[in-house]
């Protein structure tokens, strides 16, 4: 897997917060910290967003009635 950099612009009274948090709570840097909050929220909203659906499902609500390849190709692009 291949890491990119990227620059993150934030108000000083936040990073100094997010410094204090971060170090209050074990994480090595700030980088480290906002990694594990960025891969929570899309792990966590994909999960979220995929038993909705589950759910709607079971309930028959915006069912729609595809073949397998149809319905892979679909749930790719939620």
């Amino acid at each position: 897997m291949a890491l990119k950099q990227i620059s993150l612009t934030i108000p000083e009274n936040l990073l100094n917060a997010t410094k204090d948090y971060s170090k209050e709570f074990g994480y090595r840097n700030v980088q480290e910290f906002i990694l594990e909050l960025v891969r929570n929220r899309v792990l966590f909203e994909n999960i979220e967003r995929y038993q909705k659906i589950e759910q709607d499902m079971k309930r028959g609500k915006n069912v729609k009635k595809f073949s397998q390849k149809d319905a892979v190709k679909y749930l790719k692009s939620l």
